[in-house]
């Protein structure tokens, strides 16, 4: 199975090689790559499951996970059987470890034993170098491409499962509210529903519905939260909430010019989206361009009350809140707050 970069994001990626593991995976050089280390670490798991039907037996595989290894060595291992085990599987957890001439590994690539699997997870490959090169030749390259806008049903659809691998069930707008909340980082989402599994309890084996509100009760008071609702408060031109949103972020240690970072982020989006909304663009194009997916309403309303002129005037606003923050000693929570005001006038064309 091979990929480009610019293939399929990761979760088609991991269906496709199960399926393929379901038929039989054949020896050889399997090589994982790509930013989605999510599925990616899934694909690994999958592999491993398969080929490993016994993970208490020392003789069937080999694990390089810390040691720097020469790639002599690793093709050595691979092709190594014994009387207590015909099979051989040989995972290499980074491919930074891997020294030498490459040239063992695309000659066992070319020539595998029938029993012999070598698995190196390389998140990222850097094809200008021989072993960079190497591996992305390799005749298995699985690339886990990171899901982007277009992939959001996909990643609704992710959510919604790892929910019921806990017995929770999403009720409308919560796993919108985890992507926005969270972005499309699944392990971070995933710790948020075993969070929440936690915090449930057991229902004697029974399904628990989880609702946007129980959700924003167990990130109240989080920087987790507070990152996103001082992003909303932005969205819908709200000064208070982005006041206390801002000050709760700068106590829980939340970095400032990552605070500032995040609201320029927020004023691109809006700056685009009341951009599109003038020229006539649809309504569904305007949230998209915005990634205000479970926030529609809030985000057409918001609209609304900001001219066009003040979004124009964001960008020099928050350089000059950066510049501030790294050039004088004000402190940082003064110079948010201000930026905050700045941003946000106290009234504006369709009221406060």
């Amino acid at each position: 199975m091979a990929a480009a970069p610019a293939g399929p994001w990761g979760g088609v990626v991991l269906e496709r090689l199960r399926e393929s593991i379901a038929k039989g995976w054949p020896s050889g050089l399997t090589v994982l790559t790509g930013d989605d280390l999510f599925h990616l670490d899934r694909a690994q798991r999958a592999l491993l499951e398969a080929l490993v039907p016994n993970p208490d037996d020392p003789f069937a595989c080999t694990v390089f996970a810390d040691v720097p290894v020469a790639a002599g060595e690793l093709v050595g291992a691979a092709r190594s059987s014994g009387m207590f085990s015909s099979r051989r599987v040989v995972l290499v957890r980074d491919a930074a470890l891997i020294q030498g001439d490459p040239e063992p590994l695309t000659a066992f690539a070319k020539a595998p034993p029938a029993q012999g699997f070598l698995l190196i997870r390389a998140p990222k490959l850097d094809r200008k170098r021989k072993l960079g090169k190497a591996l992305a030749e390799a005749p298995r390259l699985l690339v886990f491409r990171a899901a982007g806008e277009g992939e959001r049903p996909a990643l609704l659809r992710v959510v919604a499962a790892l929910a019921r691998d806990h017995r929770l069930e999403l009720a409308r707008g919560t796993a919108d509210l985890l992507l926005d909340v969270c972005g499309s980082d699944l392990h971070r989402i995933e710790r948020e529903i075993e969070k929440l599994d936690l915090w449930l309890g057991d229902a004697g084996g029974a399904a628990r519905s989880v609702d946007p509100a129980i959700l924003r009760s167990l990130l109240a008071g989080a920087a987790l939260l507070s990152g996103w609702e001082l992003s909303e408060a932005l969205l819908t031109r709200d000064r208070a909430a982005a006041l206390e949103a801002a000050r709760r972020l700068v106590d829980a240690g939340e970095e400032p010019i990552k605070i500032v970072g995040g609201l320029a982020w927020r004023a691109r989006t809006l700056l685009k989206a009341k951009a599109m909304s003038e020229a006539g663009a649809p309504a569904r194009d305007v949230v998209t361009a915005a990634r205000a997916w479970s926030q529609e309403r809030e985000l057409l309303r918001g609209l609304s009350r900001y001219r066009l002129a003040d979004l124009l005037a964001m960008p020099a606003r928050l350089l000059g809140a950066d510049r501030a923050l790294k050039s004088r000693s004000i402190d940082p929570r003064a110079i948010l707050e201000q930026l905050v005001f700045d941003l946000i006038p106290d009234t504006g064309p369709g009221g406060p």
